[in-house]
């Protein structure tokens, strides 16, 4: 089942919370790809009880943190929340996505580091995260993502250099 927000009307807006945390599906997938802002609200704990595959939920008004709970959907493989208006650190409990495949996180209000459970995701092709705010820190551990395509970490606050297995370990980086 796909709990799609797609082509939202431009005068309607409204809090995502009611519209899809009550849905039940055995394999659903929530995509809002609706550029022009109508989604407001946080992004509901409950969906972490539910089996998605699929959360993008990009160029809206989302505020709060993620919900740790999110790290409860093992069967989640996409999880897109750029521009948005977001607060709060990365939960460590994203770590437990063992299935997730894209991470993108531009602009998104979300402040730094990078937790190391992130080193757990190791069918992750995609990391994209831009424009965290917070303290400095190392560049997080990469190395068990082998099959990693795309990497974007800019203006996140990094320090110290590059790992030398960026170049070894990733021979399906196409993009840093």
């Amino acid at each position: 089942m796909l709990i799609n927000l797609l082509n939202i009307s431009p005068r309607v807006s409204f809090d995502i919370s009611p519209r899809v945390s009550s849905q039940r599906a055995c394999r659903a997938s929530i995509s809002a790809r609706d550029k022009s802002r109508h989604l407001s609200g946080s992004i509901p704990s409950e969906w972490g009880l539910l089996p998605l595959v699929n959360i993008t939920l990009l160029g809206n008004r989302l505020t709060g943190p993620i919900p740790k709970e999110i790290g409860n959907i093992i069967t989640l493989e996409r999880l897109v929340l750029e521009n948005n208006q977001l607060s709060g650190t990365l939960p460590p409990e994203l770590g437990r996505l063992s299935n997730l495949k894209r991470l993108v996180l531009y602009a998104s209000g979300l402040s730094g580091p990078i937790p190391l459970s992130i080193a757990h995701l190791t069918k992750l092709k995609d990391l994209m995260i831009s424009d965290m705010t917070g303290p400095e820190f190392f560049f997080p551990p990469l190395q068990s993502m082998t099959q990693m395509r795309q990497l974007v970490l800019r203006n996140i606050n990094l320090k110290g250099e590059l790992p030398s297995y960026l170049g070894t370990n990733t021979t399906n980086l196409t993009l840093l």
